[in-house]
């Protein structure tokens, strides 16, 4: 390795161990000069000073030489090849400019602002820094405050507040604008403190050595409720679910603790397996939870039930400090004490491409860059490194719309804050009718309109009298996880919901009580559930690509799962008359089946470009509306699957359809958090966007007399809206706009 750097007074390999002080033996230096094994830089840096070398001229040599070691040092592949030593494996990512350098000794976090322009990091020499990534330049002084090292930096979700957290016990909030700091500290903790936002910014996370868990609100700077405790020893790493509805806590105990931020209490039995400190993260969809930790395995479980998904991922040699989801969710990155950061795929768990191999010591915190194009690693090296991923790893389409779609939300927002606040006309701002805990995902009218159902992210279903608004009855419990729809028998005896858990349940509206033994037959979560018009045939569809038809009466699937679909079936509906089922999927498609024998009829309906999110049928059966991630709704003949007229344009994902039943109206909810009104005959908008909602509007349903519709929203309340007009409804007609209680 270092023929160069010897020169022919060097001393002996004897000479070496005295002038170490170090048990080196005569093999050890052996092989760290000739990396036949895997050195630390330490041991390099030893065996340098003894040489009377400079350790840095081993640095390029060292390094390539260890990305070769922990190649040929990989696991095999589930299937029994070697997945790095039959051939070299293709480039995952290649480093991009110089390292970025500026602080002094570790660096120990690093973060990019929602935007992407800017990266935020921390370190051991206590400070905070902001770089332009697109030029690799410190902007502006370094962020000081904290006496001892910045372990953990976070950006608020809209960007306008970075947070950073020291082993002073501190937490400080700055404005990355001017690199002013924001109030005064948040204090209680002692000792090493980690920190994270809510994903809509009204909270802040922050765990340390005092073993606690504690909420504050970021605006008052003022803890929330009593700290969350139920570890031994320090909590190392938190994350927040991307709905918001559960906190991870990993701790030195060797456990991950899951906790509901809104009340305080602990979710579900303690997830164990690692030994040692953990650290967590959410998938962006939030169907998966990975944690790592000192034992060096990465795993992957089922945060709505707590169980393991798959075997440990094994490949680093040592801790692994850091993981991270891709922001489109197809990888998972991992960085660890030998240097490297790692890519995954966590649908198989097999490693993808190579190794990330550039720091010359330990890599203690990973980022990816809010579009997933480039990763940010942070090392013991003292450097920041950005990569760019191979171009068969970027993101989707679907992605990076949504990318787009946020950017623009974003910046909507901010000037929203800026202009003074204002009653839009016609809008009367009342407070949440019927609230969840947390977001309410569906409803559906029972079909003779004295009930209303909803479910959600708390797991439960509700029943509620939309005449009053009051809730009817305790709530449905039973799934372990998300419910994720609702639909009533038509002649409503039964409600049958679906769930994260993978189950499909029914129950007795007028008894509240499950009926019968959960459906079981799909893999992961169940999107979508409809009852067949004559009530002989229950429809669901799920996340492992299939539709399922059951009999509610013996809880027996049907006929064998249809399948077709390439990914989610997202929803499913059948044609009034009960001849057809139509299912949509985030495959971009639509299609048609015989619900009878299970054969598709026709081709696929493919004229959506992105994910299809929501379906309906017209009530006489003429049309079918679907509506997905591109923002559009269409309208098909289902007989001939021609598209009808041009797409009715929200511009933002759309996330729920409905017509109204009489079927002059179609109604939408989006992720701009408005609801639309359309003219099902012209295709034109009925009046403004309604809006109310704070956040996604995930769901509509219409009263069966029409005279009200009701739409749910991440905001965890399902409302009421008068569907009165203005006029005629041939299209001139606008809304009433209110919320409304039925009189």
């Amino acid at each position: 390795m270092g023929h160069a750097h010897l020169h022919s007074g060097a001393p002996s390999f004897r000479e070496i161990e005295r002038r170490t002080g170090k048990a080196l033996s005569h093999t050890t230096a052996r092989a760290v000069l000739r990396c036949e094994k895997l050195p630390r830089w330490g041991q390099v840096e030893l065996v340098a000073e003894a040489l009377e070398a400079d350790p840095e001229d081993f640095k390029p040599l060292w390094v390539t030489a260890r990305a070769a070691a922990l190649a040929r040092s990989s696991p095999p592949r589930p299937d029994g090849d070697s997945a790095r030593t039959h051939h070299q494996p293709p480039a995952s990512a290649q480093q991009v400019g110089e390292p970025l350098t500026g602080h002094q000794g570790f660096v120990y976090a690093v973060a990019f602002h929602p935007d992407g322009h800017l990266l935020a990091t921390g370190g051991y020499d206590g400070t905070a820094r902001l770089w332009d990534r697109r030029i690799g330049q410190q902007v502006g002084g370094a962020l000081t405050g904290h006496p001892a090292g910045v372990g953990v930096v976070a950006f608020h979700p809209d960007g306008h507040l970075l947070a950073t957290a020291g082993d002073d016990g501190t937490v400080r909030l700055w404005d990355p604008g001017t690199g002013q700091q924001v109030g005064a500290p948040l204090t209680g903790h002692h000792g090493f403190v980690t920190v994270t936002f809510h994903p809509d910014g009204h909270l802040l996370a922050t765990a340390g050595d005092d073993g606690t868990v504690r909420l504050w609100g970021p605006d008052t700077g003022q803890q929330v409720g009593a700290p969350l405790t139920g570890h031994q020893g320090r909590v190392g790493a938190i994350a927040l679910h991307p709905d918001g509805h559960l906190l991870a806590a990993g701790g030195d105990d060797g456990t991950v603790q899951l906790w509901d931020p809104g009340t305080g209490q602990q979710v579900g039995a303690p997830l164990t397996g690692h030994h040692g400190f953990v650290t967590v993260t959410f998938h962006p969809d939030g169907h998966l939870l990975a944690t790592a930790g000192s034992d060096g395995a990465i795993r992957l479980w089922d945060p709505a039930t707590g169980q393991p998904v798959g075997d440990p991922l094994i490949g680093h040699q040592g801790r692994v400090f850091a993981v991270a989801f891709h922001p489109g969710g197809h990888l998972l990155a991992t960085a660890g004490e030998d240097g490297t950061a790692r890519l995954w795929d966590p649908g198989t768990g097999r490693p993808v491409g190579d190794l990330l191999a550039g720091h010359a010591a330990g890599v203690g915190a990973l980022a990816f860059h809010p579009d997933g194009h480039l990763l940010a690693t942070a090392g013991d090296d003292g450097t920041v490194r950005l990569w760019a991923l191979a171009a068969e790893l970027w993101p989707s389409r679907e992605f990076l719309y949504e990318r787009i779609r946020r950017l623009q939300d974003r910046l909507e927002k901010s000037r929203a804050r800026n202009q003074p606040p204002a009653n839009p006309q016609g809008i009367q701002r009342v407070p949440a009718l019927l609230q969840h805990p947390s977001s309410v995902r569906a409803l559906a009218f029972h079909p003779g309109g004295h009930l209303l159902a909803t479910a959600g992210d708390d797991g439960t279903a509700r029943l509620w009298d939309p005449s009053t608004g009051r809730q009817v009855g305790d709530p449905l419990t039973g799934h372990q996880g998300h419910v994720r729809a609702v639909a009533f028998h038509p002649d409503g005896r039964l409600i049958a919901t679906t769930s994260d858990d993978s189950t499909v349940r029914l129950w007795d509206p007028s008894t509240g009580r499950q009926v019968g033994e959960p459906l079981t037959g799909h893999t992961g979560r169940v999107y979508a559930v409809a009852f067949h018009p004559d009530g002989r045939l229950i429809a669901t569809t799920g996340a492992d690509s299939t539709v399922r038809l059951w009999n509610p009466d013996t809880g027996q699937q049907a006929l064998q799962p249809f399948t077709g679909h390439t990914g989610r079936v997202r929803g499913v509906a059948f044609h009034p008359d009960g001849h057809l089922l139509a299912t949509i999927g985030s495959d971009g498609t639509v299609r048609l089946w015989n619900p009878d024998t299970g054969e598709q009829t026709g081709e696929p309906l493919t004229s959506h470009w992105l994910a299809v999110y929501a379906i309906a049928f017209h009530p006489d059966g003429h049309l079918l509306a679907t509506a997905g991630a591109d923002g559009t709704v269409r309208l098909w003949n289902p007989d001939t699957g021609e598209q009808t007229g041009e797409p009715l344009t929200a511009y933002h994902p759309v996330n729920g359809v409905a017509f109204h039943p009489d079927g002059h109206l179609i109604a939408t909810t989006g992720e701009d958090g408005t609801v639309r009104l359309w003219n099902a005959a012209t295709g034109q908008p009925i009046g403004g966007s309604l809006t109310g909602h704070r956040g996604r509007v995930l769901a509509v349903a219409f009263h069966p007399d029409g005279r009200l519709f009701a739409t749910a929203g991440d905001d965890g309340t399902a409302r009421l809206w008068p569907t009165e007009t203005q006029g005629s409804a041939s299209g001139s007609s606008s809304p009433a706009g209110s919320q409304h209680l039925a009189q």
